[in-house]
């Protein structure tokens, strides 16, 4: 047998990066966001870039949730830019 001990290293993602993460594993298109949401292209654009952040009605935030398939407190996590992926605790397998 072989003990194996890794560490997966965590990250914090700001609202652009989270978004854009979740945009391409839905396989969706900034225009196809963009038209379900009722904004410009340009602005979720803008969005990814960090270039601004949403400013959304209630009803568009709970498009975007549906759209992004994450629930509301999700969103704003990802709002606040307190999104972190990966895991800081150490796993130990054996083989």
């Amino acid at each position: 047998m072989i003990d194996c001990y890794f560490k997966i290293s965590t990250m914090r993602l700001s609202f652009a990066q989270w978004f854009k993460l979740r945009r391409d594993v839905i396989g969706l298109t900034q225009t196809e966001i963009a038209k379900k949401i009722g904004v410009r292209p340009q602005t979720v654009s803008n969005w990814e870039q960090g270039v601004s952040s949403p400013s959304l009605n209630p009803e568009q935030v709970m498009i975007l949730c549906s759209i992004l398939q994450v629930g509301l407190k999700d969103l704003v996590q990802a709002f606040k830019g307190e999104m972190v992926v990966g895991s800081n605790q150490e796993e130990n397998e054996t083989f």
